[in-house]
């Protein structure tokens, strides 16, 4: 994968910290990378029917590409201690930030594995690893949606457009759904999901319901546990258009969409 950017940052701290670059650039300026991940087809052959039935497709694997960071000057024994612990000493995935303006919005999930010391004579320089991801794709920023009401009972229509380039998968966001003074119920339909009902009743008022869809965990500000009032029909954005209709006696809703599936060449 190649990169115009020099600077990056991985698990919140930049490159510059240690004096390094994103390097390796091909003399010719032409250069080849893996523009999507392989995909598994999987298929299955009947007798005499010369076309096989398609059974399924899904990523075969999580992307991995190559990087080489330098330093113009000679990296010391004290700064290479500190890198090898900043940069591949990681025991879990962390974000991967390249620092240029069509990459502005999303990030890498992931490890840098199999790392190799660059040296001219004696001189260490800089660092080759291969960065392995947590997915198949990069991901874009969480992103906060405040749908806010005045009116003691709410019927609003909205329109959510899921973009991910990750054509098969839901989106589960985030609520924190806080009630008006009259407490009472919340629904939410998806006409674009076959009208799936994400609904709460007998809610208190100004209550706060916090809940992840993608976690399936629900907390309320009154302390009680709010399962038995909950429909479990968890919610869901379906990839391309979602029409949203909006009831009950809610002040404000705000919802958090993670994890926007990017393909990033």
């Amino acid at each position: 994968m190649a990169f115009y950017a020099i600077s990056y940052q991985y698990n919140g701290v930049p490159s510059e910290t240690y004096n390094l670059k994103i390097s390796g650039i091909e003399s010719s300026g032409e250069s080849s990378s893996m523009g999507s991940t392989p995909m598994d087809i999987i298929t299955q052959k009947i007798f005499r029917r010369p076309t096989p039935y398609l059974l399924g497709v899904t990523p075969s694997e999580v992307l991995t590409f190559d990087i080489e960071v330098t330093s113009p000057d000679e990296i010391d024994a004290e700064t290479y201690q500190l890198i090898q612990k900043w940069m591949f000493s990681s025991r879990k995935y962390h974000p991967l930030l390249i620092f240029q303006p069509d990459m502005a919005s999303v990030y890498f999930n992931c490890i840098f594995n199999n790392p190799k010391t660059i040296r001219i004579g004696n001189v260490i320089v800089g660092f080759t690893a291969t960065v392995v991801c947590d997915s198949p794709f990069a991901y874009e920023w969480e992103k906060d949606i405040n749908y806010t009401y005045t009116s003691p009972t709410v019927n609003s229509n909205v329109l959510f457009y899921n973009s991910s380039d990750d054509n098969e998968a839901y989106i589960y966001p985030k609520f924190i759904i806080t009630m008006n003074n009259f407490g009472g119920f919340v629904s939410i339909t998806n006409s674009d999901d076959s009208g799936r009902v994400f609904s709460f009743t007998g809610l208190s008022p100004s209550e706060i319901i916090t809940m992840n869809n993608d976690l399936q965990t629900i907390s309320s500000s009154t302390g009680l546990r709010r399962l038995s009032n909950f429909n479990k029909n968890f919610m869901r954005l379906v990839p391309g258009k979602n029409n949203l209709n909006i009831q009950g006696n809610i002040a404000n809703i705000k919802m958090t969409t993670q994890f926007l599936a990017k393909k990033i060449g």
